[in-house]
């Protein structure tokens, strides 16, 4: 009789709980998120660009790289979720891969060898740059070239072995190559909607697109606005999927059929919504409960709000460091700006310092050089990463130092553009000669709208431009016509742009630049940088100190041309509800990679201890050489 009251007793406890659990799952059924950049709508893939938020969105909808870079090892390495088996040639230019045969899309749609083969040929074809005037450089694939230039509607460094077995060449002028298996960072991609009467073949000389495949086809299924799968990608292989985009927020879901990242981690936070935000609200937002995560804080007014928020119980705040930077582009391709003299008298006459004290306070640094203060190779040059004992030697010559600097001195600059011909004419606006025209100092830059960078030049930089007699007209611009422009996908008619960037784990300029080395961002041609990007690249890989050196050659050499006006690096700061656990961006330097490890609840979970193996402890088991392979 005791047991039986024992057992109702708890069975009346257990139901009055279970309505308090529901709540607590209702409770955390989302997460909100606030950015401040608004998207571009590009979800499709970095080679037609996108800012830092379409990232974000790419980040969570794409997967099943075949391989991911390992911050431990600083290289990349085969994903043993995707990659069951390899055999790599003696020379490591030829890789054979065994694909998991279980992987599916969203839809249930299976994934096999000829889904990778598509993404490649698809980013890198003349059809895409047709259709969208931007693809991938496919010159690192033997055989790319050819298929880029039309020659050939193969590529014959890609294979079909079978449906789970893809070959994949290196070119061998792209060895040696730093980052080695960067030709394998690919994800596959759904012919069935992009190209959907077409199908991937192998003719025995290499791997093509058989069917309609065009530009015209391509401008309905990827770049139509309003169904296209570059704003509304449904058919996707990552680990969320996205559910509604109207250009200010991005609704996203589990993928009920993800298998998990290269550690096997698979995201528990059912839904996210990511919001384009009022800069001047996103703290205010976060303490009202209107949202939970604010991502990327830069402005110093955010970051001193949101770390009073911080210091409470309720909220938390992590900070790690940029591996980008703002910065100033040039449209050189013509008008004054292909002038160098009038490059470096720009870069003289803007007040960094100041600039990034009102907009970053201490959590900002002017920088000289293209880099971001969270990449590995500044670490290496700023001294604060130590030499192994014994290589002190070898990384003596490492120094930030060796980068030319364009001191704030509108005197100076005046005296510069003076000294290359340039002379005030009877308007009182510098003018001069140049390929028989008459240019004038008249300059346009265009901003993003809504950036407070773009508004601060009217303290910092326009001021000082009057002093060295040179006119500039600023104008705010929707951040999609921007990019545009900045990639030159559309007719440029500024001179100057202001925009920031996020380097990814490969830094290798050297696609930037055609044959004669021309850069596509800026239109200024010199055939050393073309050179020195090529020679960084092909550091031997695992030499890092030689990799660093290059880098700092290069970066000398932008800064001499002076191909942009670099601005500042910072510190990103994100602020969160306490609820929101397991949070590290940090670690990949990425909210929406952090996000997939995370949870929400306001349980704390404590760490089990983990196991140690005992001295006899073996590896048994079928397949142990084909891991020993992928390591």
């Amino acid at each position: 009789m005791k047991r039986f009251l024992a057992w109702t007793l708890v069975i009346v406890l257990l139901l009055g709980v279970i309505p308090a659990v529901a709540e607590e799952a209702d409770k955390y059924d989302k997460l909100t998120v606030s950015v401040t950049t608004p998207f571009s709508g590009n979800f499709f893939s970095d080679v037609l660009g996108g800012n830092i938020c379409d990232q974000d969105i790419r980040k969570l909808i794409h997967g099943y790289n075949l391989v991911y870079w390992d911050n431990e090892t600083g290289s990349y390495q085969f994903n043993p979720k995707i990659v069951n088996a390899t055999s790599v040639s003696d020379d490591g230019t030829s890789f054979i891969l065994a694909i998991a045969e279980e992987l599916t899309y969203n839809d249930g749609t299976p994934i096999t060898a000829k889904d990778y083969a598509f993404s490649l040929l698809l980013q890198g074809s003349p059809e895409l740059q047709e259709a969208a005037g931007g693809r991938t450089d496919l010159k690192r694939i033997w055989g790319g070239r050819d298929f880029q230039d039309g020659k050939t509607d193969e590529v014959k460094g890609i294979r079909i072995l079978g449906d789970h077995q893809f070959a994949l060449t290196i070119d061998p002028e792209y060895v040696p190559y730093f980052y080695q298996l960067k030709a394998l960072d690919v994800s596959p991609l759904p012919i069935s909607v992009i190209a959907p009467d077409c199908e991937v073949r192998d003719n025995g000389q290499g791997a093509y697109i058989d069917g309609d495949f065009t530009a015209e086809v391509l401008e309905e299924t990827l770049l139509d606005p309003l169904s296209g799968y570059m704003s509304h990608p449904t058919v996707t292989s990552g680990p969320y999927q996205i559910t509604n985009y109207d250009e200010k927020t991005v609704q996203l879901e589990l993928n009920p059929n993800y298998e998990g990242d290269e550690h096997g981690v698979v995201p528990s936070i059912p839904h996210i919504i990511i919001q384009v935000s009022d800069p001047d609200k996103v703290i205010a937002d976060l303490a009202g409960g209107k949202t939970d995560l604010v991502v990327r804080c830069v402005r110093s007014e955010q970051i001193m709000a949101g770390m009073q928020l911080a210091a409470t119980d309720d909220f938390a705040m992590k900070a790690y460091s940029r591996n980008g930077l703002s910065f100033i582009s040039f449209c050189a391709e013509k008008g004054a700006t292909s002038d160098p003299a009038v490059r470096r008298a720009l870069a003289m006459c803007i007040d960094r310092a100041t600039l990034t004290e009102q907009y970053a306070g201490q959590f900002g640094l002017a920088v000289d050089g293209l880099y971001g203060i969270g990449q590995w190779m500044y670490l290496m040059a700023n001294g604060t990463m130590v030499p192994e004992e014994g290589a002190e030697e070898e990384w003596a010559d490492l120094k930030l130092d060796v980068i030319p600097k364009y001191e704030f001195d509108p005197q100076a600059a005046a005296k510069l553009l003076e000294e290359n011909g340039w002379e005030m004419d009877r308007d009182g606006v510098l003018s001069k000669a140049i390929d028989g025209k008459d240019v004038h100092l008249r300059l346009k830059l265009i901003y993003p709208e809504g950036n407070g960078v773009g508004l601060l030049l009217e303290q910092v930089f326009i001021p000082y431009l009057n002093e060295a007699g040179i006119e500039l007209e600023t104008e705010a611009m929707p951040m999609p016509d921007l990019l545009k422009k900045y990639y030159k996908q559309e007719e440029r008619d500024c001179d100057m742009i202001l925009v920031g960037t996020n380097f990814g784990d490969v830094y290798d300029p050297s696609g930037e630049y055609d044959d004669n080395g021309t850069s596509y961002l800026t239109g200024i041609t010199d055939p050393e940088l073309r050179e020195l990007a090529i020679s960084l690249r092909s550091t031997e890989p695992g030499n890092a100190t030689e990799f660093c050196r290059r880098w700092l050659a290069y970066q000398a050499k932008l800064a001499e041309v002076v191909t942009t006006i670099p601005l500042y690096s910072d510190a990103y700061l994100d602020f969160h509800i306490s609820a929101l656990q397991q949070y590290e961006p940090g670690a990949s330097g990425s909210w929406a990679t952090a996000v997939t490890g995370a949870i929400l609840s306001d349980f704390v979970p404590e760490e089990e201890p983990e196991e140690e193996a005992g001295d006899d402890f073996e590896l048994e088991g079928e397949g142990l050489e084909d891991l020993e392979e992928l390591e």
